[in-house]
């Protein structure tokens, strides 16, 4: 049971970043990240995304460097790679069981309830919004391109709020993109 780390080299938010794995479990992977100081919302799916200023963190906490090509075969051999072409539908697959869990329906386009992991960047469509709150406390924090996008996130958030109360928590803790559906022609 090793948790391993690549070479950073894909550019986004002015850093470069690399990603983590565990060749076992997910748990393990979440042990380790925790270790390293890695913030739960860089969880995406299989791995994680690390910025290269962490580096000495996660040697710091026992994970094993390797590169890029030797990561991707060790995430293959474990069983836990979600590929590319399959990832639009394990994020799907995702909300649906997340928005379950809460009532909410219908279904936004990527939602997820707690701290780990992040949904799909703000897509550039009107009325398009991404919404993130990390603690009860937490102010929410909301992206959108427009006012349209700003009210959606608003009535989405009051929503979750009101649902997350209705199972006995808070407030809502989690993240949400969503858009209003394309209309025909458009």
């Amino acid at each position: 049971m090793t948790v391993y780390a690549d070479t950073p080299r894909w550019p986004r938010h002015g850093m470069l970043w690399g990603h983590l794995i565990s060749d076992t479990s997910l748990e393990e992977l979440h042990d380790a990240a925790a270790s390293a100081g890695l913030p739960p919302r860089s969880f995406d799916l299989d791995h994680y995304d690390w910025p290269e200023q962490a580096r000495g963190q996660l040697e710091a906490a026992g994970v094993q460097m390797v590169d890029n090509r030797r990561l991707t075969r060790i995430l293959i051999g474990s069983g836990l790679r979600i590929p590319l072409v399959d990832r639009p539908a394990a994020r799907a697959r995702r909300s649906g069981e997340h928005a379950a869990a809460l009532g909410l329906a219908p279904v936004p386009r990527d939602l997820i309830v707690g701290l780990h992991g992040h949904v799909d960047p703000l897509p550039a469509e009107p009325g398009a919004f991404r919404l993130t709150r990390d603690a009860p406390g937490a102010p929410p924090r909301i992206e959108a391109h427009d006012p349209a996008g700003r009210r959606a996130a608003q009535e989405m958030l009051d929503r979750l709020d009101h649902l997350a109360r209705a199972n006995g928590g808070d407030r809502f803790i989690g993240q949400v993109m969503d858009a209003p559906p394309s209309s025909p022609g458009a």
